[in-house]
């Protein structure tokens, strides 16, 4: 059963199986037998899959859990801004402010490009 909970999970995200394995430190055959029912897995190499899960596709592991425990699980995959407060609401410190500078750069990039296209504009204008 929980083999096949963790398959549903890695389809929903998306995460193949060769990149999952590699990310987690275990070969992709482990990986594969795990998935098909025919091999366990210690608790520390499921916590490993499950940290390399969330890695490849923030969510995933909750998305698993939430499975595994029975519970309600959201039936359409959440928009990048609800994957970010998300993601927001699980950072540190350090990673905040990583995502802030991200954000900045990203924005002063967007108004750069915006100022441009109204140069331009003005240019074909006249």
């Amino acid at each position: 059963m929980i083999h096949q909970l963790f398959k549903q999970a890695q389809d929903i995200y998306g995460i193949k199986g060769k990149e999952l394995a590699k990310l987690a430190g275990i070969s992709a055959n482990h990986l594969s037998d795990f998935r098909s029912g025919k091999t366990w897995l210690s608790p520390e190499v499921l916590m490993s899959l499950l940290a390399a899960m969330d890695e490849l596709a923030p969510g995933s592991r909750r998305y698993f859990c939430q499975l595994l425990a029975d519970q309600p699980v959201p039936t359409k995959k959440s928009s990048v801004g609800e994957k970010l407060v998300e993601l927001i609401e699980l950072a540190d410190d350090d990673e905040m402010e990583a995502a802030m500078m991200a954000i900045g750069r990203k924005w002063k990039r967007s108004r750069v490009s915006h100022i441009h296209t109204e140069d331009v504009d003005q240019a074909i204008a006249v």
